[in-house]
């Protein structure tokens, strides 16, 4: 990881930490958007291909660490385990779908961050709903009505609730940054010399 790199990652990993301290102000039913998504997905797009599996790992502590600081949920800690390693998977997919591409087609883009959301608030509500359980936390003892066709407590609910809620929008926000943003910012990392043109799997 060169300097360049690094100074890349530091970049957008207070961007990450920004979007997600926004988001605290849509807080839903103990989760809030997290727009910090699109942005750590970015950064798998764009370093992933080039970057060994050391440095992205430092990468998505470093993403699990910033979003547990700026969360607004109930159980930080759920943050770390929950986009760290949502990172990471978005890092695999990159290097396996973008292994001798130039520049990854929008529909790849969709699917890594499609995954990537599904596998973050899969892990945040389990963990977090775990984690609440010693506390007596209210959000145990809710009933989630999920608009108005099913209704009941439980994690079950819970993460149907927050995933329609919650994880759909902040696919739809992704779904309009991350592809657009890659797309703007490529092509001049590739002209500064801060990515190759043509992107090889380590």
């Amino acid at each position: 990881m060169n300097t360049r790199q690094i100074a890349l990652a530091g970049t957008l990993l207070a961007i990450v930490f920004l979007a997600h301290a926004a988001g605290r102000f849509f807080q839903i039913g103990g989760a809030q958007l997290a727009p910090s998504i699109a942005i750590y997905t970015l950064i798998a797009l764009l370093l992933a291909p080039q970057m060994s599996w050391g440095p992205l790992v430092g990468i998505g502590i470093a993403v699990g660490v910033l979003t547990m600081v700026a969360t607004s949920s109930p159980f930080p800690p759920a943050n770390i385990p929950a986009h760290g390693l949502a990172f990471l998977l978005a890092a695999g997919l990159t290097k396996a779908w973008g292994r001798g591409s130039a520049e990854l087609p929008v529909g790849k883009i969709v699917g890594i961050l499609g995954a990537t959301l599904l596998v973050s608030w899969t892990l945040f509500s389990s963990i977090s709903w775990l984690g609440l359980l010693p506390t007596g936390h209210p959000l145990l003892g809710r009933s989630f009505d999920v608009f108005g066709v099913v209704a009941g407590q439980g994690l079950a609910f819970w993460w149907l609730f927050g995933f329609l809620t919650v994880a759909v929008p902040t696919f739809i926000i992704g779904l309009i940054l991350t592809p657009l943003l890659y797309r703007a910012v490529r092509p001049a990392l590739v002209r500064q010399g801060m990515i190759p043109v043509t992107d090889r799997g380590v």
